[in-house]
C-alpha cells in the first residue's frame, strides 16, 4: 500500500471510473490587511535579498488605527542572508516605534523564523542573534504583539523593500 487511506482499484475500468469522478480538495486561506486597535501602533516589516547573500535592503511602515500611514522607509543595506534582512528590518522599526514613544506595537513579518523566533519558540541561527537580542531589549516596557502575515497583506513593506533595491532608497 502506497498510502493509507487510499484505495486504488485493480480493475482498469474501476479505475477509469475513479479519476473521472475525482474532484480535488482545495485549500486556500483569506488574507487581508487588518487595522490595529485603539492606542496601538501596526508595524509591516520586511527583508528582500537578491543572491541569499547578496544585495539586501529593507522595508517598514508604521500605521495608525484609521490605517494612516505614519512613516514609510525602503532602503538598502549591508550584503547578507534572507534571515539577516528580516531581522535588521524589525530591529530598525522597533528602534523607530521606541524613538517616537510608541508603546504598542503591533509587529506584522512575513517571515515565519523571525515571528517564532520573537515568541521565543524557536532559537535564532547564531548570524541574527545579535539582532535577536537587540529586539528583546527593546521589547522592554511595551507591550508588543508579533504575528505573520502572508506577502499579500505585507504589500507595502515588500514594495518599498524591492525599491530601494530597483530604484533607490525612500
Amino acid at each position: 500500500m502506497i498510502k493509507p487511506g487510499l484505495h486504488v482499484p485493480h480493475r482498469w475500468q474501476d479505475l477509469l471510473s475513479l479519476l473521472e469522478n475525482y474532484t480535488p480538495r482545495l485549500k486556500f486561506e483569506k488574507v487581508i490587511w487588518e487595522f490595529s486597535l485603539e492606542g496601538w501602533i501596526k508595524v509591516n516589516t520586511d527583508g528582500t535579498s537578491r543572491g541569499n547573500p547578496g544585495r539586501n535592503a529593507i522595508g517598514f511602515c508604521l500605521r495608525d488605527k484609521a490605517g494612516d500611514l505614519r512613516y514609510a522607509i525602503g532602503r538598502e543595506i549591508t550584503e547578507g542572508s534572507n534571515n539577516e534582512t528580516e531581522v535588521v528590518a524589525t530591529v530598525e522599526a522597533l528602534r523607530l516605534c521606541r524613538a517616537l514613544n510608541y508603546t504598542q506595537i503591533w509587529i506584522q513579518t512575513d517571515s515565519v523564523l523571525l515571528k517564532n523566533i520573537i515568541d521565543g519558540l524557536w532559537k535564532p541561527p547564531w548570524c541574527i542573534v545579535e539582532y535577536v537580542e537587540e529586539i528583546m531589549r527593546l521589547k522592554e516596557g511595551c507591550n508588543i504583539k508579533v504575528s505573520h502575515i502572508f506577502r499579500e497583506g505585507n504589500r507595502l513593506a515588500d514594495h518599498l523593500a524591492n525599491y530601494a533595491l530597483d530604484i533607490g532608497n525612500t
